[in-house]
């Protein structure tokens, strides 16, 4: 996963980010922070289905939840 700075991604920043996707409203500044690409892939999730996202330091797996929430994994 790509950052907005064009740098890799972190897992503890793209739990952040994920964080902010699953509390944040659309509009407000911390839901722009969020690079583009991975709202992207989160809008796609389906309910119960999982997918991965590389990052920096390895692998994170991410999947939604019944309240459609995201959630990342190990």
């Amino acid at each position: 996963m790509i950052g907005n700075d064009g740098k890799p991604v972190s897992k503890a920043d793209l739990r952040a980010h994920i964080a902010n996707y699953n509390s944040q409203s659309r509009g407000s500044k911390e839901f722009g922070a969020i690079p583009r690409a991975l709202v992207t892939i989160l809008d796609g999730l389906k309910l119960g289905k999982t997918g991965y996202v590389k990052c920096l330091d390895g692998q994170v797996q991410l999947s939604r939840r019944k309240d459609n929430t995201v959630s990342a994994g190990a």
